[in-house]
């Protein structure tokens, strides 16, 4: 079931859209480094190129944009407001982007001490992350948003195994003589707990509340919201522990954890399909765009093991699923905050003018996400395309993404703007604010978040109104003719008038009932 969002405890704006504006900057960065390294980042997975592009999508992209929704979400989805508010959140920030920086660029150099420098923010960055959300979670919330916060809490849990398993390997390339590890093994792991656990997870919880409420779709089934989440991740628990010991039970855990994926993509896509808008605009062909990605690195994933699809199985979960929903939960997510916190006045403490608060599709028109999209789309083409062609195809989809990454930024950066703009006189609190958008979206998220007017308090001076009088009934039928009779024959009609009138009663008037 969909809980109705409350914004009792709603953070500041500066929270969320601290990362939100972060993970186009680094989608460029990793972009960038493509463009200069080419082919050597595409060949094989184990190259020191592609574990540095990897993990500026994955912590600088991914679990930024991650931890921004989260910090936004969990106050206005749940009411669990998260210790620490806006210093924690700067904290987690600026330790996520120097690690992240210090880990690309260890990988890059090969510098040990670099893995060491990087082990130390990275760590303290998740570590708040983590204490912080689970603080929150074990509070008490309204009920209406259980399965969300049950995949939360899983990929949380998911969070914390990626987290150790890739200090030991940052170690294990610091300290190459003290921690001896089986790195194929371990670097699995790391992934499959990365992307299939705290990614996916996340990306389910999340889209639980997103995709109704902002796509305008009906709610998720029973079955997919029940325990479908808990049995993808015992299913990873499974193929884990498996993991070099009964390998076909691990491949059986690892079939049925790729079916429930595939469940839940093939779900969407229907929802998708079926939507109350026909017409679909940009957030829904990203979501689209990374359901069907998702589902191609399934199907992948059953071919026989081979180097370039491994790469290409990366590059669809990474840059087509996770990407993809993350650009497209930003353009709705971006617009609707800059326009909540314009109409209500918390980013300088004053109320637009009811002309001058923009509606929501005005924000981010859906023409440039459009044209992001289109250059989006392109770079995910061109780079499965490089795959198999890395000499030939692997600068141009670099450069095309670069592209995209800065068109993306350059739209947030707008949406941002718009919101702190169009404010040239503040008006009272109570004036009214135009509710109405022309956005085929907009309209649904504003009528769940509208709440029906109070009746004006009476004050302690003012005196109450007397109550009114009970309206008088007219006799009808024979009872009225009988009546009017009698007061024909009575003496003087007038005087008989005037005594009824009056409520009094009057000689020789006889009154039946």
């Amino acid at each position: 079931m969909q809980r109705a969002l409350s914004f009792d405890q709603n953070p500041p704006l500066a929270l969320p859209m601290r990362f939100f504006l972060t993970v186009p900057v680094f989608a460029a960065l990793a972009a960038a480094l493509l463009l200069w390294q080419g082919d050597a980042a595409l060949v094989t997975r184990w190259s020191p190129v592609t574990l540095a592009l990897t993990h500026l999508l994955t912590l600088g992209c991914l679990s930024m944009a991650m931890i921004g929704a989260l910090l936004q979400i969990l106050p206005v989805m749940a009411g669990i407001a998260v210790p620490g508010g806006l210093y924690a959140g700067r904290a987690m920030h600026a330790a996520l982007c120097a690690g992240t920086l210090l880990l690309a660029g260890a990988f890059v150099a090969g510098q040990p001490w670099l893995f060491a420098a990087a082990v130390m923010p990275l760590a303290c960055a998740f570590l708040v992350l983590v204490g912080c959300c689970t603080v929150g979670l074990w509070q008490q919330y309204p009920s209406g948003a259980d399965a969300s916060l049950a995949a939360i809490r899983l990929a949380l849990a998911a969070l914390v195994v990626t987290v150790v398993l890739g200090v030991l390997l940052a170690a294990g390339y610091a300290w190459p003589q003290a921690v001896t590890l089986p790195l194929l093994r371990v670097t699995d792991l790391h992934a499959s707990w990365g992307l299939l656990g705290w990614v996916a997870l996340l990306v389910i919880g999340v889209a639980f509340q997103v995709v109704p409420m902002f796509l305008v779709t009906e709610p998720y089934p029973r079955w997919l919201t029940g325990g479908f989440a808990t049995a993808l991740f015992l299913l990873l628990v499974a193929a884990s522990l498996s993991a070099g010991v009964a390998e076909p039970f691990r491949l059986a855990a690892l079939g049925l954890l790729g079916a429930g994926y595939a469940a839940f993509a093939l779900v969407t896509l229907r929802l998708l399909a079926r939507r109350k808008r026909p017409k679909a605009d940009a957030p829904t062909l990203f979501w689209r765009t990374a359901m069907a990605s998702l589902l191609g690195a399934l199907l992948l994933g059953l071919l026989p093991p081979d180097p370039r699809v491994d790469v290409a199985r990366g590059v669809l979960l990474v840059a087509g699923f996770a990407l993809s929903t993350i650009n497209g939960m930003l353009y709705k997510i971006v617009p609707f905050l800059s326009w909540y916190h314009l109409r209500h006045g918390t980013v300088d403490g004053t109320l637009p003018a009811p002309k001058d608060l923009p509606p929501i599709h005005r924000i981010i028109p859906d023409a440039q996400a459009r044209a992001q999209y289109l250059l989006h789309a392109g770079a995910l083409l061109l780079l499965v395309a490089a795959c198999a062609w890395p000499a030939l195809l692997a600068r141009p989809a670099g450069a095309l993404l670069c592209v995209s990454c800065l068109a993306w930024f350059a739209n947030l950066v707008r949406g941002l703007r718009v919101g702190r703009a169009g404010r040239p006189r503040a008006v009272h609190a109570s004036a009214p604010l135009p509710m109405e958008s022309h956005d085929e979206n907009a309209t649904s998220q504003e009528a769940r978040l509208r709440s029906p007017p109070r009746r004006p308090h009476r004050r302690a001076d003012q005196p109450r109104r007397p109550p009114h009088p009970p309206p008088v009934r007219r006799r009808t039928g024979p009872a009225a003719a009988e009546t009017a009779d009698d007061q024909a024959r009575s003496d003087g009609r007038g005087v008989v008038r005037a005594g009824v009138a009056a409520g009094g009663v009057v000689k020789g008037q006889t009154r039946r009932v």
